[in-house]
């Protein structure tokens, strides 16, 4: 009997098995983060002006007062970038979520017997999925 037919050695390099795609609830997840992301965009709006207001004042500012302008602009970007962290996982969250749901349709479309339409968006970049 070979190492790769052993049982303990099939437990310890065991393949997980395929998460099934819910693209209901997959959906519904992407509407919610839609709808609230005018809240994030317009928290990370207020924080650039800031951080524009500060930069032309640093650009004006005499010698002693660069210092403190300088830590407060620190202050600033270090919430603007945590926020647009935040923002940029919630998108690129929503992506995957929407690769998932439109190679689940690829398989179903297949599995229905419309392989002119499969083939056609295999064609296509966008559905290679390379963004």
């Amino acid at each position: 009997m070979s190492l790769a037919d052993r049982k303990w050695w099939q437990r310890v390099f065991h393949k997980p098995a395929e998460r099934r795609v819910d693209a209901l609830n997959d959906i519904a997840a992407m509407k919610e983060c839609l709808s609230e992301l005018h809240m994030d965009v317009k928290v990370i709006l207020k924080e650039l002006t800031e951080l524009e207001e500060l930069e032309k004042e640093r650009m004006v500012a005499k010698s002693g007062i660069v210092h403190v302008n300088l830590e407060t602009q620190a202050r600033v970007f270090d919430r603007l970038l945590e926020r647009y962290e935040f923002f940029e996982n919630d998108v690129d969250i929503n992506g995957l979520r929407l690769k998932r749901i439109a190679g689940e349709y690829l398989k179903q479309a297949q599995r229905a017997g419309l392989t002119d339409l499969v083939a056609e968006k295999k064609e296509n970049a966008k559905w290679h999925f390379l963004w």
